[in-house]
């Protein structure tokens, strides 16, 4: 089962993740994504990995659709607490990886 906590903070979108990612779990993280990218307007997302116990080894192939999506839309995003197996997705200027949150609001200047 996968828990999501979505929040604002200072204008960013914060999505706290907690439980296993799966093929069929992400669904649920992949409509929220939507419905924050199209239907509100959101472009700055942190995404927090942190308490994620369990990943399907394919998973971030859906996920990097998705951050093509964002980076489309002219978004930036955060990834924290990502372990080294995923980082396969280059640091750029729209991209980054920190340990926590407080670290992740350091990354972007609006």
């Amino acid at each position: 089962m996968l828990e999501m906590d979505v929040g604002v903070v200072k204008g960013f979108t914060v999505i706290k993740l907690e439980g296993d990612l799966t093929n069929k779990t992400f669904k649920k993280l992949d409509e929220e994504i939507d419905y924050l990218l199209y239907k509100q307007g959101m472009h700055f997302f942190i995404f927090d990995f942190n308490h994620v116990q369990k990943t399907d080894e394919n998973i971030f192939k859906d996920f990097q659709r998705k951050l093509v999506e964002i980076f489309l839309s002219c978004g930036k995003v955060v990834l924290c607490g990502i372990s080294d197996v995923f980082k396969g997705i280059r640091d750029s200027s729209r991209l980054f990886y920190v340990k926590d949150e407080f670290e992740a609001l350091k990354c972007f200047s609006i």
